[in-house]
């Protein structure tokens, strides 16, 4: 098994950032009265960003 990279560290933690935004938005008072739809728009776009940023993390480890 190959160590981690300084590189691959510094995707893992971009990644996890990203993570931790959309954790954060979904713990908060700002969703509440919110449509479905607009939720489910928003977070659609946080999840492609998050998947591409743990794809980097395999692509240029």
């Amino acid at each position: 098994m190959q160590g981690c990279t300084s590189n691959q560290g510094m995707f893992w933690s971009q990644a996890r950032e990203v993570f931790e935004q959309i954790v954060s938005c979904l713990d908060s008072d700002s969703i509440c009265g919110l449509e479905h739809s607009h939720i489910e728009s928003k977070f659609l776009d946080n999840g492609y960003e998050l998947l591409r940023r743990l794809l980097q993390t395999k692509i240029f480890s």
